[in-house]
């Protein structure tokens, strides 16, 4: 089994809103191997992406900590990358432009940065578009830009927030699978957000399944389904309805 990469301990989390203080997060904990697909999966607006902004240091919990291999996160840092949901590239931008982006900012040698970068788009499968801009391409094709700009920096742990929600159910289900390959050729740590339960059935080792706001752990669920996973299997649906009645309570 793999060591301990990430260790997230007793979160809280509060809001204020309309001079109330909302709670969000309600003691929070689990640990994240190395190399390991997890999925963070609960209803709409019960707190998985702060959560997963907080593992981002783009927020501040209010109690606990996260430890990445043992030192406490305060802010945002190099070992992590976040993937969003809208994309976020640059449109002034080509494919090849926006993933060598985060080298311009580390200073990465030309020659070295343009290597990576074509290694990672050829990775996520857009070799023959580095010259298309974003307007240019289908939401599919844009969420692989935004994977391989989040992976040619080599984070330790890639953070993906709904990636997919916004693909129509046939492209959705390509990224998954695409999404898969490119975990299994690179074995990055990868923690990912999502509502739906048979992305996070298809995809992760492991989900967290958080409960309605405020969130809590409600289960820590292993998957113990051979790849590639057969959405239509007797254990696939079984655990999928495990898992609704769960959140359901």
């Amino acid at each position: 089994m793999s060591e301990i990469l990430l260790q997230i301990k007793n979160i809280r989390k509060w809001f204020n809103s309309q001079e109330k203080e909302l709670m969000v997060i309600d003691g929070v904990s689990f640990d994240v191997r190395e190399g390991e697909f997890i999925s963070i999966l609960g209803p709409s607006g019960c707190g998985k992406t702060t959560l997963l902004r907080i593992i981002a240091g783009l927020e501040k919990q209010d109690e606990g900590e996260i430890l990445l291999r043992g030192k406490s996160i305060t802010g945002p840092g190099q070992d992590r990358s976040m993937v969003f949901q809208d994309y976020a590239l640059f449109p002034w931008r080509t494919v090849l432009g926006n993933v060598l982006f985060g080298l311009e900012i580390r200073k990465i040698p030309k020659v070295e940065a343009l290597e990576k970068a074509k290694k990672f788009i050829k990775l996520v499968g857009l070799e023959g578009f580095e010259n298309s801009y974003p307007h240019e391409l289908s939401g599919g094709m844009r969420q692989r830009v935004a994977i391989a700009r989040a992976l040619v920096c080599e984070p330790e742990i890639l953070l993906m927030d709904e990636p997919l929600s916004a693909l129509d159910a046939q492209t959705r289900n390509v990224m998954q699978s695409e999404l898969v390959r490119i975990w299994q050729e690179t074995r990055k740590t990868i923690i990912y957000v999502t509502h739906n339960i048979e992305e996070a059935v298809y995809l992760a080792d492991r989900i967290a399944v958080l409960s309605r706001r405020p969130a809590k752990l409600l289960d820590l669920v292993e998957v113990e389904l051979e790849r590639p996973r057969n959405r239509f299997s007797k254990e696939f649906i079984e655990l999928r309805a495990r898992i609704f009645n769960l959140i359901q309570g």
